[in-house]
């Protein structure tokens, strides 16, 4: 039952932004452009709509700004960086239970704590999104660089950290 759930759970979040339309249900009305640019103007035509004294359908509804959607290669590369995140976590919890050691002095004292070590790493995929995202507005090739060397990068450690656990049964 929990794992039928589940699947349902993921295709609704697949498959809801995309079935998603915008609907506008208001219309123009003929020979009411008013230029709501100004302030003063656009507080006279509050404040007449407000008194009864102008229909509120005769002002031009402008459409809801598009929101920008990512390219598909950076949506891949941020659940890439999501995944392995995830998979370094699960690699270095079942390395550290074999008795291995963490060898990265900035995270020694955060896995001694399971909680704090899986919400670190969570920032971490966060921030790195983030930071991403940003960057890819001023420069989407260097944004696609930096996600695939940190991902290989985390790849490479996470490969390791298997090697390791493996190592040590």
């Amino acid at each position: 039952m929990s794992r039928r759930l589940l699947a349902t759970l993921i295709a609704l979040a697949t498959i809801a932004p995309w079935s998603a339309a915008a609907a506008f249900a208001q219309t123009r009305t003929p020979g009411a452009a008013v230029d709501l640019t100004l302030p003063s103007v656009r507080v006279m035509a509050v404040d007449a709509v407000l008194r009864g004294e102008i229909d509120q359908r005769s002002f031009p509804v402008a459409p809801a700004p598009r929101q920008q959607r990512s390219s598909p290669i950076f949506g891949s590369l941020y659940a890439t960086t999501a995944v392995m995140q995830a998979l370094d976590v699960h690699s270095t919890i079942l390395a550290l239970d074999r008795g291995a050691v963490e060898a990265n002095p900035l995270m020694s004292g955060v896995t001694r704590n399971k909680a704090a070590f899986i919400a670190t790493k969570a920032a971490v995929a966060t921030g790195t999104i983030l930071a991403a995202r940003s960057l890819s507005k001023r420069n989407k090739v260097a944004a696609v660089i930096t996600l695939v060397a940190l991902n290989t990068a985390y790849g490479f450690i996470v490969q390791n950290n298997y090697r390791v656990a493996r190592g040590l049964k």
